[in-house]
């Protein structure tokens, strides 16, 4: 057996490094990609069984079924509305043909065909809608428990993993969230000055027909406000809400297998020689 400490060389009365078992053993666990994980939190886990005296699984599936054709019916004759008055006004402005009464008849019939379908899926959302504004705390706990049941199902797959190096990949996540929020806001705010902006130059330096676009500017400024606070709520719920999560999740991970990796190791042995008898 060699002894804790050499008495030759340059390592003379330095202490020899002790392996640490939890690092050696859980730096041969790969940690997932970012993607991976974003993926396992926004996985729906198993179902739970359900009770056999509960007799409204039927109807419910049907009415989910149906809410989903419905849906799937609005966006397709939607496209198909959209595509049909592009084409009216390409006949119509680009090339001057006068148009044929059966082509308006057919958009108004896919129009009122797609507000049909989005009516129709509002209303088989319905009863879920009413459930929830009857009781809202427990739909608000049942998502809860949702939640918890994903990160409780990726927080085990984490549990080989060592804290340092669920720490870095927390840091790396943190800096991508204040990338996404800052670039979030950068170009919502842009989208809402530049008509205001505009407004400012044509105030100092007159445009010409400036009376007349009077309500284009006020109709250019609602459009790009409606669309700067869509872009920001669309990057918060697709890009920011999940980094969040994620980075949550990754910040519990290494302190619990912190914690058991302290509780198993134990202290360490002390160096010093035991006094003489």
């Amino acid at each position: 057996m060699l002894p804790a400490t050499c008495g030759n060389g340059d390592n003379g009365g330095i202490g020899l490094a002790r392996p640490d078992p939890l690092l050696s053993r859980s730096m041969y666990s790969r940690l997932p990609s970012t993607y991976e994980l974003l993926e396992a939190l926004a996985a729906a886990p198993a179902p739970a069984p359900v009770p056999a005296s509960v007799s409204r699984d039927s109807a419910t599936s049907w009415a989910q079924r149906s809410g989903r054709g419905l849906w799937l019916g609005f966006v397709i004759t939607l496209a198909a509305t959209l595509l049909a008055a592009a084409g009216l006004a390409i006949w119509r402005l680009v090339l001057k043909h006068p148009l044929p009464p059966w082509s308006i008849r057919l958009a108004e019939a896919l129009l009122v065909l797609s507000a049909a379908c989005y009516a129709g899926a509002g209303l088989m959302r319905l009863p879920g809608v009413l459930a929830i504004v009857r009781n809202p705390l427990r739909w608000q706990a049942s998502q809860m428990d949702l939640d918890s049941a994903i990160e409780n199902s990726l927080l085990r797959r984490l549990g080989r993993i060592h804290p340092l190096q669920l720490q870095a990949r927390q840091r790396r996540v943190a800096l991508q969230l204040r990338l996404w929020e800052g670039m979030a806001r950068t170009v919502g705010l842009l989208l809402a000055l530049a008509p205001a902006a505009l407004v400012l130059v044509s105030g100092l330096h007159p445009l010409p027909l400036q009376a007349e676009m009077k309500g284009s500017l006020l109709w250019l400024y609602a459009v790009m406000v409606v669309v700067g606070a869509a872009f920001y709520l669309y990057v918060h719920v697709q890009c920011s809400r999940p980094l969040r999560r994620l980075l949550h999740v990754l910040g519990e991970a290494a302190e619990i297998n912190a914690r058991l990796g302290a509780r198993r190791t134990g202290p360490a042995p002390s160096t010093e020689p035991a006094p003489a008898q």
